[in-house]
This record gives C-alpha cells, structure tokens and sequence, in this order.
C-alpha cells in the first residue's frame, strides 16, 4: 500500500462543544477502505498545532476504546484533554473495525502489515495539511508496535503500555495457570503459529485460534517490538503503569533498554484502561473496563502533553 488512491475526506461537524473543543467525523480511503475516525480541535484555534493519531489496541477495539464485554471511551477521554492543552488529535476504527469496514471485508485476509500500512498512510495524509506542525504517534497496547512501525524520523513517538517481545510469548504469559488441562495443548498450538503453520478448529480453544484470525496471528507472531523500537531514531516516550493486569510494567523498562534515546515513564497505580487504581483489589481493576466515568491518569496525560510540547 503505497499510494493513497482517490484522496480525498468526508467530513461531517459532528459536536461543538462549548467548553473547549469540536469533534469531527473524518473517513479517509484507502485502497478500496473507508478508514473512519473523529478529528478533534481545540475550540477557537489559531495557526498551526500539534496533532496526535491515536492508535487503539488490539482485538475489536474501537476509536474510543471500547470492544466486546469492555467501554473504557480512554481514546476519547484522552484526544478530549488534548484538545484543552491547544492539540488536535485523530483517533479511529481499524480497519474491518465499527464503521471502517466494507462488505467485501473478509477476516481471514487480514495482516498484521495492513494495520501498519493504513497507520502510514493517514500520516501522510495529515503530514500534508498546513494546519498541523507535527504528527505524534500514540500507540496503546498493539497499537505501540503500529505505531513504532509506521512512525518516520519526523513524528515523536509515544508507546503506551506496548508489550516488548513477541505475541506468542506475550499470549503464554498471560495464559500461564488460567486454562488447565488446555494449556499444554494451547501452547503448542501457539507454536505452531509461530512457525507460519496454521492449527486445526476446536471449540474449546474457538475464541483464541478461530480459523479466520489464524493468518493475522501469523504475521503478527513475526514481530518483535524490541527490534522494530530499536530502529527509530525519532522522539520516543515510553509508557507503561504499576497495575496494569495485561501488559506488566517489565515490558516498557525492556522497551526503553532497546532504544537507548527513549524516555521511560512508569506510572503508579495506572492499569491497562489509563486509569489509576488505588486499591491492589482486581475486582476493583477489572472493573475499570467498563466504567467510561474515570478519569484518565493526570500524571500520563501531563507528561504526553509536555513530551509533545517540548
């Protein structure tokens, strides 16, 4: 995906809001995809600003930050504090994701690369727009390895709870003790991913080997995020917090070892929503995955915010 055919963008004002900010519906086409997101400027702009493109984790995770069995709205939280400190964001749905998708999308033909190549291309296409005077990368979760793979020398990047090695060493981890007498069977099946072999359906394992995401698992098992940090020579910020179930803080400190120019920030009591958790309670913490109401981590968002301005 080398070219950004037929260039051109709806744009439909969809809120105004009066304390401080507009949101707007932006779909930008990409080689036959409607890549379909929300542009959000600071109320009452003036000359060139900073935008940020805000890259959603993984799975059916959508501009917001919000999926199946989890509403967070942490994208949204965020570009909308952004905006109050005088910078636009674009944050948006993934491709095959909420309303970037096509009814020729078909799973089983979608690649980790893809994800990377629609993450350049809308680069680009804001890198050409007079009103911005420089893109910053925010990456969250599998979004960091996008977003470090689609990041230029031009375009500060900011990994935000991105894991440091490989998915199949990532998936075991996080497997490790919870699936019982499946783990064994599970894992190699893992390896067998690992090694570009596709594994046999069974429904006891369905939701994490079904047979269409089984190529996506494949060219992202390729990938290792410490090798593809270390390539970047840009502004790099490294994020990661103290509670966080999914990514363990141990993966931004390898991040940060990897690319000898970053920035590590480890922040207290943040979890995997970018919110802060007082308690060492997990109920308490897996109940942040759908309560949109919390706040987003003070301490984060002032240092992405001075990261950006300096």
């Amino acid at each position: 995906m080398k070219n950004l055919l037929f260039l051109f963008f709806a744009f439909t004002a969809l809120k105004s809001f009066a304390h401080g900010f507009d949101e707007n519906e932006l779909a930008i086409p990409i080689n036959g995809f409607q890549i379909v997101g929300s542009l959000v400027t600071p109320g009452h702009a003036h000359g060139a600003m900073p935008l940020v493109i805000i890259i959603a984790g993984s799975g059916p995770t959508d501009r917001n930050c919000n999926g199946q069995g989890f509403k967070t709205d942490a994208y949204k939280k965020m570009a909308q504090m952004l905006a109050l400190k005088g910078i636009a964001s674009y944050r948006y749905d993934k491709r095959g994701i909420g309303s970037s998708t096509n009814p020729y999308f078909k799973e089983s033909d979608l690649r980790f690369t893809n994800m990377v190549d629609d993450a350049k291309m809308i680069i680009e296409y804001f890198s050409k727009d007079a009103n911005y005077n420089q893109i910053v990368i925010v990456g969250h979760s599998e979004g960091s390895l996008v977003g470090m793979m689609a990041a230029s020398e031009k375009n500060k990047f900011v990994s935000i709870a991105g894991v440091s090695t490989s998915a199949d060493v990532v998936l075991q981890e996080q497997l490790k003790g919870k699936l019982g007498d499946l783990e064994g069977v599970t894992f190699k099946r893992i390896d067998s991913l690992k090694k570009g072999k596709k594994v046999y359906p069974d429904p006891n394992l369905a939701m994490i080997f079904r047979e269409d995401v089984q190529p996506y698992f494949i060219s992202w098992l390729k990938l290792n995020p410490s090798s593809e940090i270390k390539k970047l020579k840009n502004q790099v910020l490294i994020i990661n917090g103290t509670k966080d179930l999914q990514v363990p803080e141990k993966n931004a400190t390898e991040l940060a070892k990897a690319n000898k120019n970053s920035t590590l920030l480890i922040i207290p009591n943040m979890n995997h929503c970018l919110t802060e958790i007082a308690s060492d309670d997990q109920a308490e913490n897996l109940s942040s995955y759908n309560s949109p109401e919390l706040a987003l981590s003070t301490m984060m968002m002032d240092e992405i915010v001075a990261f950006i301005k300096k």
